[in-house]
């Protein structure tokens, strides 16, 4: 999974949810294009790129594409929160509502949203025996921690999070690939880190 490339709501530290489809930053294009590295660098490669009906993640997709060659197929079950009277408030407001998850006014509630991200992930995963792509937004990683009682800190823009199945004590190993190379702790358990 990874997630989009710089949003304009990004720049401005304003909520983007899922009523809300801002376009790439001309950083955010930057950040995509710098991520074609980190897959020709993979031992396992996708086989085929799902991603959320919203422009950020669509055109972050397409970017990624260009030296993979895959095909795309467009999943809104992995579109970002819709939160409601919240869509393009600041950050400083809106992030501690959603830490204590609490639900936004005339959006979807939290098990709602949880629910459809396990939906939109079952679906990309069942359809193929060879592993996938998904490009999709933060809230995504927030909802899919949640399923399983964990805690998504801080997902970066257009880091790489390869999910690997194991037996314990979460169903994936998860690595990080990125750019800047550094280690971040962005959830409860430990998070390995690969270089590009």
């Amino acid at each position: 999974m990874i997630r989009h490339g710089q949003s304009t709501a990004n720049a401005q530290e304003l909520l983007a949810g899922g009523g809300w489809d801002a376009e790439l930053t001309d950083l955010g294009r930057q950040q995509a294009k710098d991520t074609q590295s980190i897959f020709q660098n993979l031992a396992i490669k996708p086989s085929v790129i799902i991603h959320s009906h919203l422009i950020r993640a669509r055109d972050t997709a397409r970017i990624i594409n260009e030296t993979l060659h895959l095909p795309l197929h467009e999943i809104p079950d992995v579109a970002e929160h819709n939160v409601g009277e919240w869509e393009g408030q600041p950050w400083d407001i809106t992030r501690p509502l959603l830490d204590q998850r609490i639900d936004p006014p005339g959006g979807e509630s939290h098990v709602t949203f949880r629910n459809r991200v396990k939906r939109g992930i079952t679906h990309a995963i069942a359809h193929s025996d060879d592993p996938v792509l998904i490009v999709c937004h933060g809230g995504v990683f927030r909802g899919l921690g949640d399923l399983y009682g964990l805690r998504f800190h801080r997902i970066d823009n257009c880091v790489l999070y390869q999910f690997t199945p194991i037996d314990a004590p979460f169903p994936w190993q998860i690595l990080r690939h990125g750019q800047d190379g550094q280690d971040h702790v962005t959830l409860d358990i430990p998070l390995k880190t690969a270089s590009a």
